[in-house]
């Protein structure tokens, strides 16, 4: 339970801290071990695929980061994936399920095993 809330805290604190956070913006939160015999190098290299693929093809407004325990079980990593509005989260996922887009999503499963996954909606506080 508390690797849950310490996950969830650091997502919600990364989101905010990113340069492109809009008023209500989707944030996509992935909770990732790597596999045996891959570096923290294999999967941001698959991330950088898998960003640029998303921002030529679907939105420049989408943003990934990759984030690492500070405290904690330092063992899992975790993606976190800004999007302007729910549509361009969908038009993504609707991509990436597509016949150009599934070899990415196969990549990041040849480099890590992700655990738990939220969708989250962000607005800033007032």
């Amino acid at each position: 339970m508390k690797i849950r809330m310490l996950s969830t805290l650091v997502a919600v604190m990364f989101a905010f801290i990113s340069h492109s956070i809009f008023a209500d913006s989707i944030v996509a939160t992935f909770t990732c071990k790597l596999k045996d015999g891959k570096k923290k190098e294999d999967v941001q290299a698959v991330n950088s695929k898998w960003l640029k693929y998303v921002t030529e093809n679907i939105s420049k407004d989408i943003t990934s980061s990759f984030g690492t325990a500070v405290v904690g079980n330092q063992d899992i990593f975790m993606f976190v994936d800004t999007y302007p509005d729910l549509e361009t989260w969908a038009k993504t996922q609707t991509s990436l399920n597509s016949e150009d887009g599934s070899g990415i999503e196969v990549m990041f499963e040849d480099v890590s095993h992700c655990s738990e996954n939220r969708l989250w909606r962000v607005e800033p506080t007032k």
